[in-house]
This record gives structure tokens, sequence and C-alpha cells, in this order.
């Protein structure tokens, strides 16, 4: 019988840190939870730090390559938080087949797109057989664009009795800085181009379950391609640097719960800028930052000298006053009579949550985990390598709210 509601595996890295403390100063419910990495020297030092509610807090030696640890680890809690696999598809599909064999549940930040695929592709099946809920993308990839779309559509159903023709999850204002993890994650894809999963990254519903596909593999189908103004938006917008991993995964929300948006739903998403001048200069940025990270010597130079490592991350000052704001635009699939087609709009923010890459993250991965650890009969009752709003759904969305973001839907 497990003996923890959660353990956080990688509890000392940056963002497992940050897991930690939230854990240890969260109010509500009881949880009972553990820390687990490689050194419990390392570990002891990060529970000196947490409160004095959270001194007695047990930690547990585990060695993400000892099949050993992680079978121990996963027999041990009802939900294991996987902070440990940057990159995850070089050191995160043992984690989850541990949790798969026994039956125990599974969170993570990834925003590996291959790495999602090859572990549905390995343990989706015995995944469901166990009841596991196996939970990729639990941070700012990808909980804002997937639980967005989520809502935004389950409203237009609830008001208008339709489908999307298509939802649009636009970012607007946020603070924040790079995530040194995400960029390794980053680097390493690039590095290994034929790796496992890989091929999910080629098209736009690579991530869907087999024969799920709802549309063409032209094109990144449904995103923003450019620099231009929306009209669902009502803004000008330029193309957003996660969209090709959030928007997978809101298309395999899409196609796991039977396509409730709609079968023929167009997915896309995009970043908010004040105008065509300050959006080409952004455009440019990015693109010079895109060129000099692909090529692999520039790469090592802003590794180097400008951009964090895995394991580093902002101050708290930072990490406090960091905030993101995101919309989720539904479109309905057919016009009122003389009308328009209605539209519906899922707001998402940070609220009290922090910055979206640290602080803001590790709320909504131990949110995310404590969903399937205290609601669990509340949350798919189908198991399997599913995503936040497939697995979790509305359960998240209430956990969220009273953690302190802000989540709403109003008519546009």
């Amino acid at each position: 019988m497990p003996i923890y509601d959660v353990v956080v595996l990688g509890a000392t890295g940056f963002t497992g840190r940050l897991a930690c403390e939230y854990l240890a100063n969260r109010g509500g419910e009881k949880v009972t939870w553990a820390m687990a990495g490689r050194s419990l020297d390392k570990l002891e030092g990060i529970r000196k730090a947490l409160p004095e509610s959270a001194k007695d807090t047990p930690l547990i030696k585990v060695d993400v390559t000892n099949p050993a640890d992680l079978e121990e680890a996963a027999k041990s809690c009802k939900t294991l938080m996987n902070f440990a696999g940057t990159p995850y598809s070089d050191k995160g599909l043992p984690v989850v087949e541990a949790c798969v064999n026994n039956g125990c549940c599974y969170v993570d930040i990834t925003g590996e797109v291959a790495f999602v695929k090859s572990s549905a592709d390995r343990y989706d099946e015995k995944a469901k057989e166990k009841k596991s809920l196996i939970v990729h993308c639990c941070g700012f990839d990808s909980i804002p664009s997937d639980i967005g779309a989520f809502m935004a559509a389950t409203e237009m159903k609830k008001r208008h009795n339709m489908e999307c023709a298509r939802i649009r999850t636009v970012f607007g204002k946020q603070s924040g800085s790079f995530s040194g993890g995400t960029l390794e994650s980053g680097a390493y894809m690039l590095d290994n181009p034929n790796m496992e999963g890989g091929d999910a990254m080629k098209k736009p519903y690579g991530l869907d379950p087999p024969g799920g596909q709802a549309g063409p593999d032209t094109g990144d189908f449904g995103s923003i391609s450019a620099l231009g103004y929306d009209e669902d938006a009502e803004k000008w917008v330029m193309p957003f640097v996660m969209a090709p991993v959030n928007t997978r995964i809101v298309r395999r929300s899409n196609a796991l719960k039977g396509y409730p948006y709609g079968s023929a739903c167009s997915i896309g998403e995009c970043m908010e800028v004040p105008g065509p001048v300050s959006g080409s200069l952004m455009v440019s940025g990015i693109a010079l930052f895109g060129a000099l990270f692909y090529l692999r010597p520039t790469r090592w130079l802003l590794q180097k000298t400008v951009l964090p490592a895995a394991g580093e991350g902002p101050s708290k000052e930072t990490r406090e006053k960091g905030f993101f704001e995101m919309r989720a635009i539904a479109v309905g699939e057919k016009a009122a009579e003389g009308g328009k087609p209605p539209k519906v709009v899922a707001q998402v923010k940070s609220g009290t949550g922090g910055d979206p890459g640290y602080k803001c993250t590790a709320l909504m991965s131990v949110e995310a985990a404590l969903c399937c650890s205290l609601q669990k009969d509340k949350c798919s009752s189908t198991g399997g390598v599913t995503t936040p709003a497939a697995g979790l759904g509305q359960v998240l969305v209430d956990r969220l709210n009273a953690a302190g973001m802000s989540l709403s839907v109003d008519a546009a």
C-alpha cells in the first residue's frame, strides 16, 4: 500500500525545490509527501530550508538510472512527480515505466513532444489496465493552453450547444525568465533529430492516439506562422515559441475525450504584440536567437555566457513579481441566424501564482499531482497516458482557482 500521497523526485533541482516549498507552505487538506533524489545530503539541505512544519519530511534515495530504486519509489506513493528528467527523452521513460508497473500515477513538467509520444506508445495500454494516470506537461507547458481550451470548448457546448470551428490560445502580458531545463531539452532535441518519438514534432496531430487524426498534416494546422492581425484575438499577434508543443497537447486532449471540441476544430496558438512595428522587432529578435541556438557553436557560447543552466533559476523577487495572462478563444461551428458564430473566451491568469516558468509551474504541477492523489475518483476513469485537460479537467480548474490562480470564462 502507498505510504505517501506524493513523492517529489528531483527535489534538489530548482523547480523540484520550489514544488517542495509549495507543498510545505500550502494550507488546506492534509497531504503526506516525501522528497526523493540521488543525494541524501543534498535532500537534507533542501529540507533544512523548509518551514518547521516540514522538518520531518521523509527523504528517499532514488537514482533514476537504477530500476530497483524507481520501483520502490513508485510503490511508496499514489503519485510520483518527476522533476529529474531534463531532458525527459533521455531519463524519463524508466520513471514512467516504474509508475505504470505499480499502478502509481505520474506527473511531470516536460515540454518534449517526442518524450510524450514515446511514453504513449509504450505505456498507454498498460496504464489503462492499471488505472494509472500518466499526466505529462503539467507546467507552463501546457496547462494554461490545455485547460484554457477545455474551459472555452466546454462553455461553448453549455451556452450554445455546438462544437467549435476553431480555438485560438493567445498569450498576452507576461513576465518571467528562460527555464534552463527547457533550453537543455531543446538542445537535446536538436542534437538528436532521430530520437524515438521525434516524428510527432513533424505532424500537427503527432500526439493523437492511433486512428485519431482529425486534420491534414500540411503545415502546423491552425497555428500562427507569421506576424499579423488576428480577427479572433482582435490584436496584432506573432508566433508563440511553445505553440508546437501546446497545440499538440490540446489536440490530444480533444481526441482522447472523443472530440468534444469538434472533430474538425482547428487549434492554433500565438502571442499578442503591441503593434506591427514592435512585433516586427520581436519576431526578428526571436528569429536571431533561434538561429544562434540552432547552431551548436553559438548555442554553446550562449549557454556558457548568457542562458541559465538546467538546475538554475531566477531570484525569489523575480519569481514573486512574475506573471502571465492567456486567453483561449473558441469560435462556434455555425452562426446564429443573421449573425456571426458565437465566441467564448476563457481567461487563465497566474494570479498570485508568480512567474510562469518556475513558481507558477511548481504550483500547477503540485495541484495536478494532488488531483491524482486526493481526487482520482473525480478524474478520468480510464487511466492511460493522458493530458491535463483530458485526465484532470474541471478538478484541476477548481484546484488552480483555489490555489490563487484566476481561471474564468466570459462571452466575447
